[in-house]
């Protein structure tokens, strides 16, 4: 049984079924997976079907959307390999250490500290930073396009074992790339 039914269930037991369960998410199966219109949603929650296309529509739950997301998680094998081949390319290491500083180090909280003059960190302590980080980021993405498993696993063992392994752990940030993805797609196919 899917949640459209089992809404359909609570409501002919004469529950009232309040709009506040109407999560995004509660939205979004209903919409795309379950593929339930906006008539058919309203009807379970006793509201005009204006309310469920706004509430979708600002929680961006579109078929549109939908199509994006499923491009987006299922790229096809050939296309994983390209992708892979053009970026694992000699010339690109460069390019991509200096990528991965800017989206991890750079524009992150380091930049509010260098703009900020009472925290003294001079231009020339920012250039030091950016050319430590890219350099160190070339030797570990050195590692992975020449498939060094060994070294780049004894790196994180050592490194791990002395230094960092009390800190936090990570959470997985994508610092709007998935979103900027989406856009570039949308302006893509139209």
């Amino acid at each position: 049984m899917g949640l459209y039914e089992e809404f359909e269930v609570r409501k002919s037991n004469c529950e009232r079924i309040d709009i506040n369960e109407l999560t995004p998410e509660v939205l979004r199966i209903l919409f795309i997976e379950e593929e339930k219109t906006d008539n058919m949603i309203a009807n379970l929650f006793d509201v005009k079907p204006t309310k469920i296309t706004y509430l979708r529509r600002k929680n961006g739950i579109t078929i549109r959307n939908s199509i994006i997301d499923d491009l987006i998680n299922n790229i096809p094998e050939e296309v994983q390999e390209k992708a892979k081949h053009e970026l694992l390319s000699k010339d690109n290491l460069t390019k991509i250490a200096k990528a991965i500083t800017h989206f991890a180090f750079r524009n992150g909280p380091i930049e509010d500290m260098h703009a900020d003059r009472e925290k003294n960190i001079t231009e020339e302590d920012m250039k030091k930073l950016n050319k430590f980080m890219v350099n160190r980021l070339a030797y570990i993405v050195n590692l992975i396009k020449q498939e060094k498993w060994f070294e780049l696993n004894f790196l994180i063992e050592s490194t791990d074992r002395f230094f960092g392994h009390q800190w936090d752990d990570a959470e997985i940030d994508d610092g709007g790339m998935e979103d900027l993805m989406k856009n570039n797609l949308k302006q893509y196919r139209n």
